[in-house]
């Protein structure tokens, strides 16, 4: 109960928030204890009155002003309090309203998110103070326990206080502990021996009928049961006839194993009322159900025999059909049967009876016969064996292995034996039956088991192995599934174990662990690509969807290859079968392939958590969460956690398959999914997913969903193996590749097309269907740029002065252009009139700059119909002479949200947009013009608007001035450099305008340069790296991470490289913020195979953040592993004295500086040491 003290300097007035009822004593205790009455409105006085507690009692009064302490609704806690979190602005609004000076706020923490372990903590701010207070008016145990007592549950389920919510830690078993034996002990058991005689509801359900099964709300009911009355019991009352129909009409409410008998005792109980009598029956389902299983049980062995001879199939699946008891149905799909070994061998008795002479005369005691005592002498089968492989017999030579009767054998013993085995042999083949649904004949049944000697579990293997291999072409048809069985049969065969007490039972076959036809099947993939046949080697058949199997056999045997070439031909391989089987399946395979699900622009991100990938494997995997983690700190990947987490699960029949249309689209889904619940929904779509994986899919989904697929192939080698798949497909779409050399060169020139096409149009809604569509002759230019779809921005080359600039576009007309302190922006303009804005990662932030809209709709031509813009959008104070203003300042704006702009009125930092290139203009592509045409363009689209829109402040040097013997162009360079200095711009870009000047988008080219102020400090550029890793620090900054690793990315073999430790350039705050944002998940337990330095931080981080870091200058170093190999065999380059300048939002981990950008960095140095091949000794951080 959230309470509010509010008070002025000479009184308290406390306004108690209190329920309608049921928490009188809280204010009758408040009121003794501060020796006052209590002020209540007139409502909540009626019903004290009611209780007894009127005004009266001198407690409780209605004149507000004759006390200071005041009980108020809810209404008023909500606005204090909204989700037990102190509004503070609100409090201030009724301190001022009421003249309070001062206001103290308790708040339970039981009722919070999370339990705080420092517990009393205080927040206070002004006049007001709030303390987190762990308390609880429902915390009478003796109360609960009373309560629990009469209702005598079958289990009691800590809600509050609980770490987590695991309820299985600490804290709820501690809980649970209060009310041992005050709970029902026996219905817990009895349910759980129940389940195993369960049936599924759902094992032929389709993936979108398990999808909105899943989505729908489960309620079960449970149902008491009364005393255990039999039907027998039940008082004849002759005088009502039972007719037929009113016997067909009930049995079509009751469950098929209900026999005729329990019917007309029903019937006759009711008086002939079949709704009744159908209420009796599920008030008491159990009962019925046990006596059932006793009718049939002293059912004569003759009667059965003779039945089995003639009954159908049909009849024998209903008489073993199960109820549900008005539970929920099983999460799986397998059918679930009672493996009851055939015959018990001589060891296994003597044992028994041995351990079981102490549980004979506990059952005398009670006065109950056991199953043991029923005729035939065989005892009742304990539930472990039920999960263990029941072989017919020891060995391969026992009688009981065989299913014939020898006449001859006269003794009263070995008849009871042949009985039970012709009685066994019966029952392994209507288990069979029933677990493949009837999915096959009675004597095919019969004739499997006579093959698995018995065993219905190998039968089921071989079975559903048959189904398997349906994709075998028919010439082999004949001899896989044989292969198949004899293999299974061997596998058994030879294990040679007894079913004993003394031995451990054999675990049934893992259905997730591949088998060697499987396995051949997976290698298929890794076939050179001139053997490999697209139809044949595929593990799937034309017609039917792709396999999500497919992909995850790929991107095993792509993890552990190294080698680019080898990786792009099993790729090929991979996307030659779809090609061939499945093309409709060619594009959800490449969005998985590169773990995305729609293209970067749309800002589709699954949010989807690494706590809820754990808590669905957790609830699926039967693994609990203090076990994940621990095997995660020993495997480092979640994929792998769940992996050997499904190798140890085992269930009787495979799930329903994944393809990979189900993966792609569950994964859209959870993306859209939205509002109140949403982590409760997706959880029950990523649930679906993992139950359905087979072999190797658990590994790569876990990793999918949780954005880390971690198979060393990226885009760059994805559309290569895409291009070549698509060439290859052309000329030889069935058969074996004749030659590579034939077709050398059309795969390396397709290649080349679709990673420009790509390159410029990021988009594969666009990129594939068009490349499908043209074949072997698609070009990238043949893909019209679209305005709404963004192109990689052009990069520039690092250079350390003016000077060198000058000298590199000797002999070339450039322009030399101020480089602003801002935010790079792709502007966009469609045809209907709307504009888009795009960051320089291609992210959508159109809902950030609402004014930049209206600035591009207000100023542009209005003959112009579309076009694409590279500008730069930087913060701007026109108060003050429209003074430019930092990064930093630019960065404080809101950011929106994906489906709402910011409200101009709540702008603070205005911008201004400052254009410097045009790539596209009225449908007309100018990627290939030159520069100096491109600015035409630019000129003839807007009106500049001083302040608000305009061209970048430039600076033209012509061909022959372009020369570094020319001091009149040097000069005018550096002032021009000088003036953007001080104009609060980064420095300079140098451009060329008529060679090769074209528009060269996601490349970093020579054509660019670009010079900046930091030259003059030491080093020519700072350096975007990410931080890796960390220690702890010490003295002032204990309890914070000091120093950061930071690395640069190596896109060649996708790894990250140390360059250096910063320590500098931090405020506490920011400090404060690393410590809070690399917590939790973006701790990684060990160092990542691909993080390459000889460094040992105490903490490793996952690859989040990238920031600006400058030096003095660069070295190279022994320890650190940027760009080795470049400039030296064996050492690295770091950065000598490195401090932290700014986080640079608008940049992904792999966008930061590169291995090469480091190396010419170094190269570019004016004072560096000389590198030879053994490397002098050189300092490092």
């Amino acid at each position: 109960m959230p309470t509010t003290v509010l008070g002025p300097s000479s009184s308290s007035s406390p306004p108690l928030d209190q329920t309608r009822r049921g928490k009188e004593r809280i204010l009758l205790e408040v009121a003794r204890r501060c020796r006052c009455m209590i002020h209540v409105d007139s409502r909540k006085m009626e019903i004290l009155t009611v209780l007894g507690f009127g005004g009266e009692k001198g407690v409780f009064t209605e004149d507000a002003s004759a006390t200071d302490v005041h009980v108020i609704g809810w209404n008023i806690l909500g606005e204090t309090w909204p989700y037990f979190r102190p509004n503070f602005v609100k409090m201030k609004e009724i301190m001022v309203e009421r003249g309070y000076t001062k206001a103290v706020g308790f708040v339970p923490t039981g009722w919070m998110y999370e339990t705080k372990k420092e517990g009393f903590a205080v927040r206070v701010k002004d006049s007001l103070k709030i303390h987190l207070v762990p308390y609880s008016e429902h915390s009478s145990y003796d109360e609960l326990r009373d309560y629990v007592k009469f209702l005598h549950p079958k289990r009691v389920i800590p809600t509050v206080g609980v770490d987590g919510g695991k309820l299985d830690g600490k804290e709820a078993i501690a809980l649970q502990k209060h009310f041992v034996g005050l709970v029902d002990e026996t219905a817990n058991k009895h349910e759980f021996l129940m389940a195993f005689n369960r049936r599924s509801a759902h094992a032929s359900l389709s993936h979108e009928d398990v999808l909105a099964k899943c989505c729908r709300e489960q309620d079960g009911e449970e149902f008491a049961l009364p005393e255990n009355n039999s039907v027998s019991e039940l008082p004849d009352n002759s005088e009502i006839k039972i007719t037929e129909g009113m016997k067909k009409e009930l049995s079509d409410f009751l469950p098929s194993w209900v026999n005729q008998d329990q019917i007309q005792g029903l019937l006759m109980s009711s008086g002939g009322d079949v709704v009744q009598s159908a209420s009796a029956f599920f008030e008491r389902e159990r009962d019925f159900f046990e006596e059932a299983n006793v009718s049939n049980n002293e059912k004569p062995k003759s009667v059965e025999i003779r039945t089995s001879d003639h009954g159908s199939s049909a009849d024998t699946s209903s008489q073993q059909e199960v109820p549900s008891f008005s539970q929920k149905p099983m999460e799986h799909s397998a059918k679930l049967v009672n493996l009851t070994p055939v015959r018990m061998n001589s060891n296994q008795t003597k044992k028994e009876r041995k351990r079981g002479s102490s549980t004979v005369n506990k059952s005398k005691k009670k006065g109950k016969s056991t199953a043991s005592t029923e005729a035939g002498g065989r005892k009742q089968p304990t539930i472990t064996n039920y999960f263990g492989r029941a072989p017919a017999a020891a060995s391969k030579s026992e009688s009981a292995n065989k299913v014939t009767v020898d006449p001859h054998q006269n003794n009263g013993e070995n008849n009871n034996q042949s009985m039970d085995i012709v009685e066994s042999h019966k029952q392994g083949v209507d288990q069979l039956l029933q677990i493949v649904d009837g999915s096959m004949s009675r004597e095919s049944a019969i004739s499997l088991l006579e093959k698995t000697k018995g065993d219905v579990n190998v039968a089921v293997d071989m079975f559903y192995s048959k189904i398997q291999n349906n994709n075998v072409p028919d010439s082999d048809k004949s001899i896989v599934p044989q292969n198949t069985q004899n293999e299974m049969i061997d596998k058994y065969d030879n294990t040679n174990m007894v079913h004993n007490s003394s031995q451990a039972t054999p675990k049934m076959q893992n259905l997730y662990v591949q088998t060697s036809v499987a396995q051949a099947d997976s290698m298929n993939i890794s076939l050179p690509v001139e053997k490999y046949l697209p139809i044949e080697h595929a593990c799937w058949t034309a017609g039917h969807p792709a396999p999500y199997l497919h992909l995850a056999r790929t991107f095993d045997l792509v993890e552990r290859e190294k080698g680019k070439i080898k990786t792009t031909a099993m790729l090929c391989n991979m996307f030659r079968s779809l090609l061939a089987l499945s093309p409709d399946d060619v594009l959800p395979a490449v969005y998985l392939c590169t773990n995305k699900i729609s293209p970067d622009h749309e800002n589709m991100e699954l949010n989807i958590g690494g706590s809820l990938v754990i808590s669905a494997m957790e609830e699926s995997l039967g693994t609990s969460k203090s076990k994940i983690h621990e095997m995660y700190k020993t495997y480092g990947d979640l994929g792998d956690v769940a992996q050997e987490c499904r190798q140890n699960q085992t269930l009787l029949a495979p799930p329903r398959p994944l393809s990979v249309r189900d993966v792609y689209s569950t994964l859209r889904k959870l993306s859209a999914i939205s509002g109140g619940g949403s982590a409760g929904r997706r959880k029950i779509l990523v649930l679906h997913l993992i139950r359905s994986c087979r072999e190797m899919e658990m590994k790569f989904l876990v990793r999918t969903l949780v954005r880390n697929l971690r198979i060393g192939a990226m885009m760059k080698t994805i559309l290569p193996a895409l291009a070549h798949a698509v060439v290859l497909h052309e000329k030889c779409s069935t058969g074996p590749v004749v030659s590579l050399e034939g077709v050398k060169s059309q795969l390396q020139s397709l290649s080349t097309e679709v990673t420009e096409a790509y390159n410029v149009i990021p988009n594969m809604d666009l990129l594939v269907p068009s490349l499908l569509c043209e074949g072997a002759t698609f070009a990238a230019s043949s893909l019209a740029m679209v305005p709404g779809t963004p192109i990689p921005p052009m990069l520039a080359r690092i250079t350390n002065g003016v000077t060198q600039a000058l000298k590199l576009f000797h002999g070339r007309a450039f322009t030399c252009e101020y480089k602003y302190d801002g935010q790079r922006a792709q502007i966009h303009r469609l045809t209907d009139g709307s504009v888009q804005i795009f960051s320089r990662q291609m992210k959508d932030s159109t809902s950030r700059f609402p004014d930049l809209v209206n600035m591009i709709k207000e100023l542009c031509n209005s003959e112009v119909a579309s076009f694409i813009l590279d500008a730069e959008v930087v913060g701007i104070d026109r108060n003050k002479g429209n003074r430019l203003m930092s990064f930093q300042e630019l960065s404080s704006r809101e950011r929106g949200s994906k489906n709402s702009s910011i409200a101009i009125q709540n702008i603070k930092v205005d911008i201004c947009v400052f254009v410097f290139d045009i790539m596209f203009c009225n449908g007309q592509r100018l990627l290939d013009n030159p520069l100096r045409q491109r600015r035409s363009y630019i000129h003839d689209l807007f009106q500049e608007k001083p302040g608000y829109l305009e061209l970048a402040q430039q600076l033209t040097v012509e061909e022959d001035e372009a020369s570094i013997d020319n001091s009149s162009t040097l000069h005018r360079m550096s002032s021009f450099f000088e003036k953007a200095c001080q104009s609060s711009c980064e420095g300079i870009m140098l451009k060329t305008l008529d060679i090769d000047a074209g528009y060269s988008a996601s490349k970093r080219c020579d054509s660019w340069l670009k010079v900046k102020r930091d030259y003059v400090e030491g080093l020519g550029d700072s350096l975007d790296l990410v931080p890796i890793g960390a220690w702890y620090g010490n003295g002032r900054k204990a309890g914070w991470y000091s120093p950061f690793l930071m690395a640069c990315y190596n896109p060649e073999s996708e790894e990250f490289q140390s360059v250096c430790r910063v320590m500098s350039g931090f405020s506490d705050d920011f400090y404060k913020e690393m410590k809070e944002f690399y917590s939790g998940e973006k701790i990684l337990p060990k160092k990542p195979v691909y993080y390459k330095t000889d460094e040992q931080p105490e903490l490793w981080f996952t690859a989040e953040q990238v920031w600006e870091i400058r030096g003095a200058d660069l070295t190279l170093s022994p320890v650190h592993h940027a760009a080795i190999g470049i400039v030296h065999p064996s050492r690295g380059i770091s950065v000598r004295m490195p401090r932290h300048i700014r986080c640079v939002p608008d940049r992904s981990p792999e966008d930061c500086s590169t291995a090469t950008d480091v190396a010419s960095m170094f190269r570019a140095q004016t004072r560096k040491m000389e590198v030879s091949s053994d490397g002098p000794g050189a300092s490092h951080q």
